[in-house]
């Protein structure tokens, strides 16, 4: 060692390296600026090791892209060097100190550095058993750190790491509150309007059963009058049982609309002469007001709609604005195309209301406070026809206002896209996906893996076109080819482009009776259910996933639907990778490679299945499990034993294990977390997968773990595994009784299987009918 380097120095006064080191810590603990708390770190690392320079790489949790993490706290992408010091630690979890003594030319991340380092220490930053990111120490000469210093490192690292989660747990509280503050708002606000809906309701339905009551009772009373009007009688019950049908009708239309209830059905039309079909409409009803409509029209185009859905907007509006006009008055209607947007709008010769009230005119059961002129009557509509157009707007993707034109009246506007098509943004993301050799491979590996991990025959990814801006089929199993080629679907339009619009998940038990969907099932549907949810990248939808035929016939259930929304996301998170690094085929490489084996563990080794799942889930539940944590449990269910699929080649079928094909088994935990790295980066999931084949007594592996150290879905995941195997029949040996196995897990409670586990198991299985008395 030599005593002039001063990157030897510190090793000569460890009391200061130590002062560095708690100053550097108590700044990580003390602030949540992680900007400040690298700052600290960066400069008393560098100063402890006489290092030349060091970096910080935060990897986004979803998508496992990097980021260069800056003092000012911008970030800059960073594609780790292919074959470099980063992509080492990232595959083996473990710290790479190269001292530059092996090779002087070898990958140091040249991109982070102004002068490429001689040696370079590359550490990850480990919290919660999930990655954070990478701390990397550079320095200008080869040099290779001791144990000391070592230790100094990863104490600085796993500060690092404390300060990432914990800024993450930080931001994840504030995002909570702000939910639920949110929610208590909108439940307040709900609460309100339920509350002055129902009292409206009520008001508006006693005026005609009053007056229903009324004539009903004078015609009882004049039943032997032979003068009494009973036909003028009757025409009034008539028209009063009118307002209440109609009062009923808007009022479920409008929480139907509300509620995201319908979706649409699109053609295309002239919008000229569709205006011209709207106004010839309600032309008779403003001539009976004796109000003139006088339609403009100011451009045309083919324009996407609903017609039925926009007839009654368009309607609702003009015959507000005819209600409000004073009798010798013009209605002025008109319909004009800007750019991507189609517009109408309707003025009215009526007094304008208060300015205030423009905000509230869209309200369910508004009052208008208009007037009209020597107290002429206005006609009684049921107060929620601004409301329902609104609504239809927004359906369409639209939107509407109101506002008092320099010349008096009052216009309301309404401006909806001519073509149904989906972002700018979310097109430019797609654009970076489409065509890609790579990624076509792993949309057609997704819609396998996912055929095979719900047992359903019709799997279908469905993409934005970027430059169409409508969906297509980009990969599918179990449908015809001309059931594929050139098949698309409108945006907002179908299951599919109602998913990409709404952005939701779709569970459909019944397409046939759904309210949103209700259509005919296709002939080559065999079932009615189906799932469909969105593919987000960047947090844009850029398609979805659809689901049919599940083989087994029955409808998909909130199970199915779970876990496909987990399987989507995984993808996501690859996709929105290889759009990071473009130029770097293993990410996609990898991320195939991990959905082919999770399609494998299905079709070649049986585990995993639906079944499995939907009982891990049952006795999760069973056990008050938190419904977020069910769903990450049922997921894990499906993939965990994805290891098994490299190492059972080595173990072959014949039910006994020799002791080296005992440790090759042994490290499929392993195994499975090394498959799934390029999609899942959840600390979570990977500790369930890592602990599924711990011991309650501490003798199980690979950690021993024992006792509640073991995370509880973990031990779910082993009581239901050796269920699943025990009772289900092997190459080597037929299935047990499932009481005989019931028993033997209750023997095995408390040493290998936590006995709470094994006793909610086995509650499930006797009220799913599921035990029986041994033979």
């Amino acid at each position: 060692m030599n005593p002039t380097d001063p990157g030897t120095r510190l090793l000569e006064l460890p009391g200061e390296a130590v002062a560095l080191l708690a100053e550097a810590v108590l700044a990580l603990r003390t602030t949540c600026d992680l900007g400040v708390s690298w700052g600290i770190a960066n400069a008393n690392a560098t100063r402890a090791l006489g290092a030349a320079d060091a970096r910080l790489l935060r990897m986004d949790r979803r998508s496992g892209a990097l980021f260069r993490f800056e003092e000012s706290g911008v970030e800059t992408p960073y594609l780790a060097e292919d074959g470099g010091p980063v992509e080492w630690v990232m595959r083996n979890d473990r710290p790479l100190y190269d001292d530059g003594s092996a090779d002087a030319n070898a990958p140091r991340e040249t991109l982070l550095w102004q002068q490429p380092p001689a040696a370079l220490c590359t550490l990850p930053l480990v919290a919660g058993n999930a990655v954070w990111g990478f701390l990397l120490v550079a320095f200008a000469g080869p040099r290779s750190l001791q144990g000391p210093e070592r230790r100094f490192l990863q104490a600085l690292a796993d500060a690092l790491a404390l300060a990432f989660e914990r800024a993450d747990l930080v931001r994840a509280l504030d995002e909570e509150r702000t939910r639920v503050v949110a929610a208590e708002r909108r439940l307040a606000t709900a609460q309100e309007a339920a509350s002055a809906l129902m009292a409206i309701v009520a008001h508006e339905l006693r005026s005609p059963l009053s007056s229903i009551k009324a004539y009903a009772e004078t015609l009882g009373s004049n039943l032997d009058n032979p003068n009494a009007p009973r036909g003028r009688f009757l025409n009034v019950i008539d028209d009063e049982c009118n307002r209440l049908g109609a009062l009923v009708t808007d009022v479920h239309d409008l929480s139907r609309l509300e509620s995201g209830e319908c979706t649409l059905r699109l053609t295309t039309q002239s919008l000229t002469e569709f205006g011209r079909e709207v106004c010839a409409a309600l032309a008779d009803t403003a001539a009976r007001r004796r109000v003139t409509l006088a339609h403009e029209q100011s451009g045309d185009a083919r324009v996407e709609l609903d017609p039925d859905f926009t007839r009654r907007a368009l309607a609702n509006l003009i015959e507000n604005a005819v209600e409000f006009s004073p009798e010798g008055a013009t209605v002025r209607v008109r319909f004009a195309v800007h750019g991507d947007e189609w517009s109408f709008s309707v003025t009215d010769d009526g007094p304008p209301p208060p300015t205030e009230d423009l905000s509230a005119v869209f309200e369910g059961f508004y009052r208008a406070r208009r007037q009209l002129p020597n107290g002429q009557p206005s006609h009684e509509g049921t107060r929620v026809g601004l409301a329902i157009a609104r609504s239809i707007a927004q359906l369409h993707g639209g939107r509407m206002w109101a506002e008092l034109p320099p010349g008096g009246g009052t216009r309301f506007s309404l401006a909806m896209p001519v073509r149904q098509v989906a972002s700018a943004r979310a097109r430019r993301i797609a654009r970076q996906t489409v065509g890609r050799q790579d990624l076509a491979e792993l949309f057609q590996a997704t819609v396998e893996m996912v055929a095979v991990t719900l047992e359903t025959g019709i799997v279908s990814l469905v993409l934005v076109d970027a430059d169409r801006g409508d969906l297509f089929v980009a990969a599918a199993v179990g449908l015809a080819p001309q059931g594929v080629n050139g098949r698309r679907t409108t945006l907002r339009s179908g299951v599919a482009g109602a998913v990409a619009a709404w952005g939701r998940p779709v569970l459909v038990e019944n397409i046939e009776t759904d309210r949103r969907f209700r259509r005919l099932n296709h002939p080559q549907y065999q079932t009615k259910s189906l799932l469909c949810v969105p593919l987000r990248v960047e947090g844009e939808i850029i398609g979805v996933i659809n689901a049919n035929n599940k083989t087994s016939g029955e409808p998909f259930d909130e199970d199915d639907l779970t876990l496909l929304v987990m399987l989507a996301e995984r993808v996501g998170s690859a996709i929105e990778r290889a759009c990071a690094y473009p130029d770097s085929h293993r990410v996609i490489e990898d991320a195939l490679e991990a959905v082919r084996c999770m399609t494998r563990l299905k079709r070649e080794l049986s585990l995993g299945g639906r079944r499995e799942v939907k009982l891990v889930r049952s006795v999760a539940r069973e056990l008050g499990v938190p419904a977020a944590d069910v769903d990450v449990i049922g997921y894990v269910a499906s993939i965990h034993d994805v290891g098994m699929v490299r190492v059972t080649g080595e173990t072959g079928d014949s039910g006994e294990l020799s002791a080296a094909q005992r440790t090759a088994v042994s490290t499929h935990p392993a195994v499975s977390i090394a498959i799934l790295r390029p999609l899942e980066y959840l600390g979570v999931v990977r500790d369930l997968i890592l602990s599924h084949h711990e011991h309650w007594d501490g003798t199980g592996y690979p950690r021993g773990l024992a006792g509640e150290a073991i995370p509880l879905g973990a031990r779910i995941l082993a009581v239901v595994d050796a269920w699943q195997s025990m009772t289900f029949e092997r190459p080597f040996r037929p299935a047990r009784d499932p009481a005989q196995a019931a028993v033997e897990l209750r023997r095995a409670a408390g040493s290998q299987f936590d006995a709470e586990v094994v006793e909610a198991l086995v509650r499930v299985l006797e009220r799913e009918g599921r035990l029986r008395e041994a033979a």
